[in-house]
This record gives structure tokens, sequence and C-alpha cells, in this order.
């Protein structure tokens, strides 16, 4: 995570690097090397792929292929391209197709909106899907009526967004390890004490939900924070100014901030 302004920045983060993300789960087992971001680099679901090569005691060996950034397990994103692969027009409008097809329901603008809707219902009407993972209109009721749902969500839960979403626990694509509030206290005393103001919060949604509640309840707290995550749920409880959605393995911003 970087951090911008011009009184001092910092940067937090909460995912791991790309140790581990080359594994057995890729055809031809054996030791696998990564060569990184490519120019011209494919795309799948979760933005430009990585270039990854098969190793034998410490040279290449085999051909050099592009595959997902995000997931290790194929089963989660199963997108393989050779590197010198030629790919037929046909072959590109179809996985730009089926990329466009596994984007999410509503866009981070559409989902503002519905926020801003659901603030104003009353408490009896606030509602969110727990299947679903998604705060719920009145006329969306219906749709959901087999769901286990939560109700009358309070302003609190609002802005505790990471305490209300079920942690995604896929260790192969995007493990959510959350900070404890001890931890970003501590987090939060040490910006302060450094003199930062602007906190660029990267896989750290914690850290961001304490930073946002203190500087709307205190006038003096001058720290804001900017949360980048691969997790778009939070794109339903956050503007643009306050979230992106963003794969930091090959830094990806997916609404192309």
């Amino acid at each position: 995570e970087g951090c911008r302004e011009e009184g001092g920045n910092m940067a937090a983060s909460g995912a791991g690097g790309l140790e581990g993300l080359c594994g057995s789960e890729w055809p031809g087992a054996g030791g696998l090397a990564l060569l990184g971001l490519a120019p011209s680099a494919p795309s799948c679901p979760h933005g430009p792929a990585l270039l990854f090569v098969k190793t034998s005691q410490g040279k290449e060996e085999g051909r050099r292929f592009y595959a997902c950034s995000a997931c290790r397990d194929r089963k989660d994103c199963n997108f393989f391209q050779w590197e010198d692969e030629k790919v037929s027009e046909t072959r590109l409008a179809a996985r730009e197709e089926y990329n466009r097809n596994h984007q999410p329901s509503f866009t981070h603008r559409q989902n503002v909106e519905r926020y801003k809707n659901f603030v104003l219902l009353p408490l009896s009407k606030r509602r969110f899907c727990q299947e679903c993972q998604q705060l719920l209109l009145p006329a969306e009721w219906e749709k959901h009526s087999d769901h286990q749902f939560l109700c009358d969500i309070s302003a609190a839960q609002l802005k505790s967004p990471s305490q209300l979403l079920y942690p995604l626990e896929n260790k192969k694509t995007n493990a959510q390890y959350l900070f404890a509030d001890r931890s970003c206290q501590f987090l939060l005393d040490l910006i302060l004490d450094l003199g930062f103001r602007r906190v660029l919060s990267v896989g750290t949604p914690r850290l961001h939900e304490m930073i946002q509640s203190k500087a709307s309840q205190e006038d003096d707290f001058r720290v804001r924070s900017l949360l980048l995550d691969i997790d778009f749920r939070y794109s339903q409880f956050y503007t643009e100014d306050e979230f992106c959605h963003y794969n930091m393995f090959n830094h990806f911003f997916f609404g192309g901030e």
C-alpha cells in the first residue's frame, strides 16, 4: 500500500506478497518461476494474467505460460495460455464475453446509490442477505425469500462491514485474515505518532473502518484512508473516494482508476 498526501503518507498492507503463488496446481507439476507482468498479457476476470515458466535446478525448462494472478487453484479460475500461442478472433471474443459475464452484478457506482437508498429506510426494513452477502432493498426481498438474512441493520453495523460480511476463506484465492481491534489501534497509534495523514489500506478493511469511524466522530481527527481490496463486497459500504476494487498481485484496478 502506498499513501498519498502533502503532509505525510503511509501504507498498510494485510495481504501477503507473491510467495506461494507458484505451486503444483499447474500443468507439468514441478518448480515454477514467476516472471511477472508482460505488457501484452491476456486477461481473465481477475485482470491481466501473470507469466510463469517451469524450472529445473534454477533454469527455465519448457514453454512459458500465462495463468491467473489471483487464484492458485484452477478450480477457482482455470485461465491458461501459452506465451507463444496464437489465439483466434473467435476465442478472443468468447474470452471477453466470459470476463464480462463474471463481473459483479452491480457496479461500484450502482452500489453507492443502493447504499444511499438503504440508509434512508427505517430500521425495520434494513435487511442483509447472508447467502448473497448483499444489502437488500424492499423490492428485492421476495427474490431472496428462501435465503437466510439479518434484519434491523444498524448504522454501527454499516460502519463495520468486515463484521457483517463472512470472511472469504479459500486459502488459494483470497483468504482474509482480519486484524483484531487491538492490532488496528496499535497501527493507528503508530500512524498518528509518525504524523501521517493519508493511509492507503491495501487488504486491511478493519484498519480502514477504524480510521473512517474516528474521522466521522471526531472533528479534530485528520487522518483519511482509502481501502484497496479484491473483495468487491466492500463497494456496498463505501464511496468511490473510500474504496477501490483492486488486485494487488497484478496491480490492477477493476474500475480503471
